[in-house]
C-alpha cells in the first residue's frame, strides 16, 4: 500500500480530536477502503499499517478486528487479512436492510428538515449532478449528506448509527461501476429530500423505496454483466 505522508497523519492529532488510538487506525483504515486505494481482496499488513499511520500495532490490530466482525474485511487461508468482497447476497442482504430502516425513517423525518437545511442539501446535490468529473469520495460526501441529513431528523440517535453502519458496508462498492447512476440518483435524492421538507410522510417512504430500489437493481446489473 503506498505511504501516507507525515502531513497527512498530523491533519487528526488523536488527542485533539479526543478519540483513541483504535478509532483512529479504524477511520484511517476505512476512509482508504471507501476511497478505493485499499481494494477488495488487497492484503493488510498490521505492521505496515502501522508504520503508514504513525502508531503502535496494538491499536491497528484492535481496528483490524472491529473491521474483520463487521465483515469489511476477511481472512485468507485462516490467516492473512485482506479487504473484502462483497458476494450479491451479502450486498442485497444490507440495502434490504437499508430499506427496511430508511423508509421507515424518511416517512418519521418528513416535515422535520428546516428551510435553510434543504436548500444547503439541494446545492449539494445539483453540485453534484452538474460536475463534468466526480470523484469517488465527492459522490459519497453528498450520498452522506441527503441519507444522513434525513435520518438524523427522525430524531432517533440509534437508528442514525444503524444507518450509518450499513451505509459504511454498502460504500466498499465502488460507485465507479455504476456511474451511469450518478445523475439519475441525483434526480432522486432533490426528489426525496424535498419530499421529506415538506408534508406527506408516505410520498417520501415511496421515494426512498424506489431510490434504494433502484440502487439494488444497478449493482446486481453490474455484477451479472448486465450492464458494464
Amino acid at each position: 500500500m503506498e505511504d501516507l505522508n507525515a502531513s497527512a497523519v498530523r491533519e487528526l492529532p488523536v488527542e485533539e480530536a479526543g478519540v483513541s488510538l483504535a478509532d483512529f487506525a479504524y477511520g484511517r483504515i476505512l476512509d482508504r477502503m471507501l476511497s478505493g486505494e485499499l481494494k477488495p481482496g488487497q492484503v493488510l499488513q498490521e505492521r505496515r499499517l502501522a508504520e503508514v499511520l504513525g502508531i503502535s500495532r496494538t491499536p491497528v490490530r484492535e481496528a483490524l478486528g472491529r473491521l474483520e466482525a463487521e465483515q469489511l474485511v476477511s481472512r485468507r487461508q485462516g490467516r492473512m487479512l485482506v479487504v473484502a468482497e462483497l458476494s450479491v447476497e451479502s450486498y442485497v442482504s444490507l440495502l434490504d436492510m437499508r430499506r427496511i430502516l430508511e423508509v421507515e425513517v424518511s416517512g418519521r423525518a418528513t416535515g422535520r428538515i428546516t428551510p435553510e437545511t434543504l436548500l444547503k442539501v439541494e446545492a449539494a446535490i445539483i453540485a453534484l449532478r452538474d460536475a463534468a468529473e466526480v470523484s469517488t469520495s465527492e459522490h459519497w460526501d453528498v450520498d452522506d449528506l441527503v441519507h444522513n441529513t434525513i435520518a438524523e431528523a427522525a430524531g432517533n440517535p440509534m437508528i442514525v448509527a444503524a444507518i450509518r453502519d450499513l451505509r459504511r458496508r454498502t460504500h466498499l462498492f465502488n460507485t465507479a461501476r455504476i456511474s451511469h447512476r450518478r445523475k439519475p440518483g441525483a434526480e432522486e435524492h432533490l426528489a426525496l429530500i424535498r419530499a421529506v421538507a415538506g408534508d406527506d410522510p408516505e410520498r417520501s417512504r415511496d421515494l426512498m423505496g424506489a431510490h434504494l430500489d433502484h440502487v439494488r437493481d444497478a449493482i446486481i446489473d453490474y455484477i451479472l454483466g448486465r450492464r458494464t
